[in-house]
């Protein structure tokens, strides 16, 4: 048999393969944040995760957090208002607060800082035991507060009910507020809604991770175990670093307005454009902005999709918001307008556009006066 063949059928096997992994990480992307949280909370359950996690006596942490820059979690967390909770129908919620009724009062006994740090973030990574020493925990007391973050979190309606799912119509998930530093008003950053967001992404330690694999000697089941749970943590990765990445650059392009609220200050940016910026698929940011919302420094919260903003559309509001300031000069032209918008608001257009907006706010013959 040549090997013509053979390379023919294994490109075919290869290509099958590459689609297989678009597919899977297309259906990672999809997911709701509900199903997300609970995707994590079954990963961050199993023992191995939890052994990776926080190493043991016979071999070191395997596994690490890396939160997203400029990032924290949502202070409403530590509040769990059962009032808000007690004006729902679903069970789930009133199932959960029963559960971890009083945890609140734990956690600031431990203080914020020691929860963040040791369950939350997991900045230092030891087993559950030695940590609940350390902290005079019980061991149940640290594994309900575990179980806390986990399944809590995926609940951002126990202290931050959704406007825009009223109002629209559809059920959106709000992911983050969108806060100004108040020591630097310039500087944009996120509260994220739900733990997993806060926590960032997962990094495997896997030079560390071949040498465990050797001295403990791992059955192929064992293996194949650790195979699927390893996938999972990737998959978890590529979603979260996919939307933090389309995430981050809108809230970057918009920061003018956000610091504002102006929206002649709004620039464009389109979803293919932002595609192209971040390396996916149109479809892929689509899929990631679709039935997401965020809320804005002054409180509002809108659908995430409404921080992409057409060009023209972003040349009318800022043509417009000059005539209403007063500031065209009579006579100007279209390449003058060109010309301005691209010095002071860095926006490059074609003299078309400028005289389709022009025509459109209907104010030729008022500037000409």
């Amino acid at each position: 048999m040549s090997s013509a063949p053979k390379l023919e059928l294994r490109e075919k096997l290869q290509t099958q393969q590459l689609l297989q992994s678009r597919l899977v990480a297309t259906r990672w992307i999809s997911m709701t944040e509900p199903e997300v949280s609970r995707e994590v909370a079954e990963l961050e359950s199993d023992p191995l995760f939890q052994q990776l996690l926080h190493g043991s006596s016979s071999g070191p942490s395997l596994l690490r957090r890396s939160r997203w820059p400029a990032s924290s979690l949502h202070p409403g967390f530590y509040e769990l208002k059962e009032n808000i909770a007690a004006a729902t129908d679903s069970a789930d919620i009133h199932d959960i607060l029963e559960k971890h009724k009083g945890l609140m009062r734990l956690i600031r006994r431990i203080g914020r800082d020691a929860f963040e740090k040791h369950f939350l973030y997991a900045e230092e990574t030891k087993p559950l035991p030695e940590l609940c020493a350390q902290l005079k925990l019980t061991e149940p007391e640290g594994k309900r507060i575990l179980e806390l973050v986990l399944e809590v979190g995926a609940r951002s309606e126990f202290f931050r009910p959704s406007s825009v799912s009223k109002t629209a119509g559809l059920h959106y998930h709000c992911i983050a507020r969108v806060e100004k530093d108040l020591r630097d008003p310039e500087t944009i950053y996120f509260q994220f809604l739900a733990p997993h967001w806060a926590r960032g992404r997962y990094e495997v330690l896997y030079e560390q991770l071949e040498d465990w694999k050797q001295k403990k000697g791992l059955t192929s089941a064992q293996k194949r175990r650790l195979r699927s749970l390893l996938k999972k943590i990737e998959l978890l990765n590529l979603r979260q670093d996919t939307l933090f990445q389309i995430l981050s650059r809108i809230i970057a392009v918009q920061s003018a307005y956000l610091q504002s609220r102006l929206d002649f200050r709004r620039r464009p940016l389109s979803l293919r454009e932002l595609a192209r910026r971040i390396g996916v698929a149109p479809s892929t940011v689509s899929r990631s902005v679709g039935r997401r919302s965020v809320e804005l420094p002054w409180g509002e919260e809108i659908p995430l999709k409404r921080l992409l903003t057409q060009q023209r559309a972003v040349v009318l509001l800022i043509l417009s918001h000059w005539l209403e300031q007063g500031d065209i000069q009579p006579g100007v032209t279209d390449d003058q307008l060109m010309r301005r918008l691209a010095d002071e608001a860095g926006i490059n257009v074609s003299r078309r556009t400028v005289n389709q907006c022009r025509h459109k706010l209907a104010w030729d013959n008022f500037a000409r006066h």
